[in-house]
């Protein structure tokens, strides 16, 4: 039986009636974002950004021996031939990737009702060997991703950060995230305890951490 297309015939047009969510977004933390809200008595060692002719914008991290790039937060919408680790500047990086107004905007352009989104530096920083350090950084991220998200709760689900010292910080620190109107939180591929032999994600006495989250309505990540 032949099947014949008729191109007179259009399409009829599909409904979506079910909100359209990204769920694996990200920022792009611009350089205050740990200067500005990191615990003082860490600020001399908290990452700041420059942005240099050749390099382009790029976070130093006191304690890790490489530069973080932000090049290809400008990705999205660029032909591959355009793309490039360094040498872009901030003010050519997506402005909603840490303007909340403008990402709002880009979502109702795109048709999106929300995302969830994640820390690109912060994915970096979960190695940092100091876990001090790590654990203020952490902080100083959550307090300036919850006040871009409170712009639009609704459309913003930002994921916070833990730094896993131990198991009752971990489960303070959910308690903290939680409390700042965040939806999920990024974990380190390693926590505190386990460094020292002790007990990794996979251990019964992480299960009080897990039934926090459950409680509170924490997606782990």
């Amino acid at each position: 039986m032949a099947l014949t297309t008729d191109s007179r015939i259009e399409s009829a047009p599909r409904a979506i009636d079910t909100p359209i969510i990204s769920a694996d977004s990200h920022i792009t933390e611009p350089g205050w974002t740990y200067l500005d809200n990191i615990d003082p008595a860490f600020r001399d060692r908290a990452p700041f950004m420059t942005d240099e002719a050749g390099e382009g914008a790029c976070f130093h991290v006191p304690g890790m021996s490489y530069k973080i790039h932000l090049g290809l937060h400008s990705a999205a919408g660029r032909q591959s031939d355009q793309l490039s680790m360094k040498g872009v500047p901030f003010e050519g990086l997506h402005r909603a990737g840490w303007d909340a107004t403008a990402r709002v905007e880009a979502q109702q352009a795109d048709g999106v009702d929300g995302e969830v989104i994640y820390p690109s530096v912060g994915m970096l920083l979960c190695n940092h060997p100091d876990i001090d350090l790590k654990k203020a950084m952490f902080d100083a991220y959550n307090r300036w991703i919850a006040e871009y998200c409170a712009v639009a709760p609704d459309r913003l689900y930002g994921c916070g950060q833990t730094a896993a010292r131990t198991i009752p910080e971990a489960i303070s620190d959910l308690e903290a995230i939680s409390a700042a109107g965040l939806r999920g939180v990024m974990l380190p591929g390693t926590p505190g305890p386990a460094y020292d032999g002790g007990p990794d994600y996979d251990d019964p006495a992480w299960d009080d951490f897990y039934t926090a989250a459950i409680d509170l309505g924490l997606v782990l990540s």
